[in-house]
């Protein structure tokens, strides 16, 4: 069987700010939290124009709130996600000059949100823009892989056979995003390769 893949529809992707923070900022705040802008519509016209929000929709998440071993004692983790566009258009953004001035961007709108004082209360962190995402092999520098879009979802995703011995595993290909889904993935793919495991029913798409 051989195939070839058709030509990729990507998701949006996202600037991540991960930092280890100090213990005392915001104790009593919740694991994740979504704070939404008041253009929530045009967040996502925005972002598949190529384009920065205009008005930042954002994740922001404390796991240590739930597990405190996640950081060291008398600190704590903490990270914001914002999303972005891919880097799968005409003129994709130039995250090597943005890098800088979206950083204190983020950190104003957070603190905006009314998390008070996270800019000082970092100790270390890592900003993880589109440009970082592609230099770590993700597609159109996305760690969301291919867009949700009906063509693309379970089935009729990409399929992760193109050849009697190359097959893929991966958030891009069936059946989908997530940690199930590309667990999936891997076991279709070595279905594949070496046929069903008959102690197991199988999992291959049709």
């Amino acid at each position: 069987m051989t195939g070839r893949p058709a030509r990729t529809q990507y998701s949006p992707s996202c600037v991540v700010l991960a930092a280890g923070v100090k213990a005392q900022w915001l104790p009593d705040a919740a694991h994740h939290t979504m704070q939404f802008g008041r253009a929530w519509s045009q967040v996502f016209d925005d972002l598949g124009a190529g384009r920065l929000m205009r008005d930042p929709s954002f994740l922001v998440s404390l796991p240590s709130v739930t597990d405190p071993g996640l950081a060291p004692d008398g600190r704590s983790a903490a990270y914001v996600l914002f999303p972005a566009p891919n880097l799968d258009h005409a003129k994709p953004l130039n995250w090597a000059r943005l890098r800088g001035p979206y950083r204190e961007s983020m950190l104003n709108a957070v603190q905006d949100a009314g998390y008070r004082g996270f800019g000082e209360a970092i100790d270390a962190e890592l900003l993880i823009t589109p440009a970082d995402w592609a230099d770590r092999g993700l597609g159109a520098g996305t760690p969301f892989a291919a867009a949700h879009t009906i063509g693309q979802t379970g089935p009729f995703r990409s399929t992760n056979w193109l050849g009697d011995n190359v097959v893929f595993a991966g958030a891009s290909t069936t059946p989908g995003v997530g940690v199930p889904m590309v667990l999936i993935s891997g076991r279709l793919a070595a279905e594949r390769l070496t046929g069903r495991d008959r102690a197991y029913r199988s999992l291959a798409w049709r």
